[in-house]
């Protein structure tokens, strides 16, 4: 009876460790467009809530993303190519984000951003290089 209560105990503290260290990618992505003719967005976004945008974009055109919020709660960005893999993020402490990108290849990038610390109206902006 130990023997499969230990297990238990084993299973479900695995089960925790894998849903804390592993981000959430399950929100169903909007599609935006093309990057070059986006001119930003505001969002809602809930405590502990996220969105996810895609945008397209040509190789070697640097575009940097950036999130400002109204308030002060701790706003996270995450930039992933067509495969899923992460290229970009921004999750230091705040309601500002940045990062800058240059693509190797033309495609579409979904961008993530996470809300934590209480409700915020976040504007999500991008800026292609010229």
């Amino acid at each position: 009876m130990k023997s499969i209560a230990r297990l238990v105990t084993a299973v479900v503290t695995v089960l925790f460790a894998v849903a804390t260290l592993c981000p959430a990618q399950d929100v169903k992505p909007t599609d935006l467009g093309k990057g070059a003719a986006f001119n930003g967005k505001k969002i809602e976004i809930k405590d502990k809530g996220e969105v996810a945008y895609l945008l397209s974009f040509t190789a070697g055109k640097e575009f940097e993303a950036t999130t400002d919020g109204l308030k002060n709660t701790d706003v996270h960005l995450f930039v992933y190519d067509s495969s899923g893999g992460e290229v970009a993020k921004d999750d230091s402490p705040g309601p500002k984000c940045s990062v800058k990108l240059t693509p190797t290849k033309d495609g579409q990038y979904k961008f993530v951003i996470k809300n934590a610390g209480g409700a915020n109206t976040v504007t999500f902006n991008v800026k292609v290089a010229k």
